[in-house]
């Protein structure tokens, strides 16, 4: 019986050091909630050993605890998954956007050299990187196709000029990376 015991306060002391090892370990604090849940199972389990053993219920908590680590893994990849599926969503998306904005001006006769689109929940912003100076009518079609055709606003966009000359339509700067290959693919901006 005291060796029992012996051993079950070597397995506490076991769990809290490797629950703090593993508290100081996890890559995001979003992931936190999820270590701590699966953690304060395991101390329940590892807590109720010993009275479970007592009245011959052992199996039968090594059972229930199975299926709740089964539960909170399923959930946990369920998540994942979602937000892995969101955030490719979004990037293709933007990718799209920029290809049909490189095209929506080589149609126009803008001579573009790069764009930039970023989401942002329901915000989408660009900048558009212009070779030459646009004049006030391509600018003014500009504004209008990017809110017409992409729900961008405005204030959500901006152009930058050769030389660093910046015509601003606003004060927010999209982020992101820029897309790579072929800009001027043919799709055409809705109409």
């Amino acid at each position: 019986m005291k060796e029992s015991f012996y051993q079950w306060v070597k397995t506490l002391a076991v769990f809290y050091i490797l629950f703090s090892a593993v508290l100081h370990l996890i890559p995001d604090s979003k992931y936190e909630r999820y270590i701590r849940s699966f953690m304060g199972l395991l101390l329940i389990y590892i807590l109720c050993t010993p009275v479970f053993a007592v009245f011959g219920r052992g199996s039968e908590l090594a059972e229930i605890f199975s299926d709740r680590y089964t539960q909170e893994m399923q959930t946990l990849e369920t998540e994942e998954t979602e937000n892995l599926q969101d955030f490719y969503l979004r990037e293709g998306y933007c990718r799209e956007i920029e290809t049909e904005i490189a095209a929506l001006c080589k149609k126009s006769g803008i001579k573009l050299t790069d764009t930039v689109v970023h989401i942002e929940g329901e915000t989408v912003s660009a900048v558009l990187y212009i070779e030459e100076k646009m004049t006030v009518e391509q600018e003014r079609g500009l504004k209008d196709a990017l809110g017409r055709n992409f729900g961008i606003e405005e204030k959500n966009c901006q152009i930058m000029g050769s030389g660093n000359e910046q015509a601003e339509m606003g004060s927010r700067i999209a982020g992101g990376t820029s897309s790579d290959g072929d800009l001027t693919s043919g799709i055409k901006g809705k109409q």
